[in-house]
């Protein structure tokens, strides 16, 4: 019978390995924490967890503490008639040598008898599910004779019960991390696709506008170009950031207006950009209209407030309460007109296209005209 301190120590040694198992995504450092403990709670020299290669037929010391270098991670042995281990995962319990230089119906590995081991346990770990599939087994080493009675067995196989289950989960959780993995890659490969595509239509768009004799078609897909653009740097982000779910609004929406200034600035002259963006992410939902009332509200401003003489264009976005965001673009330059401009062909594209994409949104456009042209949109992202 074992002595109340001893039962006590290896209840602890249960809980206490427990506990880490739930701290711990990390099966090599639980599978040694369970040699450790183990072997503390029993008192012996050497301890491992052996994982079987099901289709080799081979056993890995997957874990150890006490081996010498050379052993644990790397060792195999071969599961054959004379195996103990076999016959232990092929019983379905725990297997005892007391003395292993007169086992007659196992054979040894020699790196165990070339570190002096003399008894052992082998005790099957097996997965949790209806069927009944062997992982491999706890194995304890003693460098005496040792009988290993049934409260030792019973520890064991208490042991490798609660082993199994941890085993299961983690593979489980990395299963998912691969397939979350390969899944990654496959979306970003996509997102770059789509990137490239869309960059192949706006090449489309700017050969033919450089081919037009159409002074009226040329400005048409100049505006063409420049709402694909905005399509093309939200999948470039949504690139960048590995994701499809939400990108970053201030480096989209920087360098979307960046490039429109570039674009306009002999029309324009010098523009600076005030940006005071929030750090927000938005769905391609959001981000998509966004972009799109942005590069409306920027080109205009670039075409008519400055006339040649520059100036500054700002663009913020603030979150308010109950999850709503505050956009603002504004300019400094002469304001929208008293009256309407005269008609021309396209004239009035741009506002039209911010009303309904404000809709879209969910925001109704305001528009203001006191020391330049503002527009703000408040609104819940999606």
């Amino acid at each position: 019978m074992l002595e109340d301190e001893q039962w006590a120590k290896r209840q602890k040694v249960l809980g206490e390995f427990g506990e880490f198992a739930l701290r711990s995504d990390d099966l090599d450092e639980i599978l040694h924490r369970a040699c450790e403990l183990v072997g503390d709670a029993l008192g012996t020299d050497f301890s491992k967890i052996l994982e079987i290669d099901h289709e080799k037929q081979e056993l890995l010391v997957k874990a150890g503490v006490g081996w010498p270098p050379g052993i644990v991670g790397q060792k195999r042995l071969s599961m054959n008639d004379r195996s103990s281990e076999a016959y232990a995962i092929e019983k379905g319990e725990p297997v005892v040598t007391q003395d292993i230089s007169k086992e007659e119906r196992f054979e040894f590995p020699e790196f165990m008898k070339e570190v002096g081991t003399t008894a052992i346990v082998n005790v099957p770990i097996f997965l949790p599910g209806g069927e009944k599939k062997a992982y491999g087994l706890l194995q304890v080493d003693s460098l005496e004779q040792r009988d290993f009675g049934e409260e030792d067995q019973e520890f064991l196989l208490t042991y490798a019960t609660i082993l199994g289950p941890v085993i299961d989960r983690l593979h489980k959780i990395q299963d998912l991390q691969v397939a979350l993995d390969a899944n990654r890659h496959l979306l970003q490969e996509l997102q770059h696709r789509i990137k490239n595509h869309i960059g192949t239509i706006a090449s489309l768009v700017r050969l033919r506008r450089r081919e037009t004799k159409s002074e009226e078609a040329r400005q048409e897909l100049t505006a063409v170009g420049e709402r694909i653009e905005t399509l093309r740097l939200v999948h470039e982000q949504l690139y960048i950031a590995g994701t499809a779910d939400h990108l970053r609004v201030q480096p989209y929406m920087a360098r979307l207006a960046e490039g429109l200034c570039h674009m306009h600035e002999l029309q324009s002259g010098p523009v600076r950009l005030d940006i005071a963006i929030a750090d927000v992410e938005f769905t391609p939902e959001t981000a998509v209209p966004l972009g799109l009332i942005l590069n409306e509200f920027v080109t205009n401003s670039l075409k008519y407030a400055f006339e040649g003489k520059g100036g500054v264009i700002s663009i913020g976005i603030e979150p308010l309460a109950e999850d709503r965001v505050r956009v603002r673009f504004s300019d400094n330059g002469k304001g929208l007109p008293a009256e309407p401009r005269p008609s021309k062909p396209g004239s009035g594209t741009g506002m039209r296209l911010i009303e309904g994409l404000g809709r879209q949104l969910g925001a109704e456009p305001a528009w203001s005209s006191t020391g330049g042209t503002a527009l703000c949109l408040e609104f819940v992202p999606r």
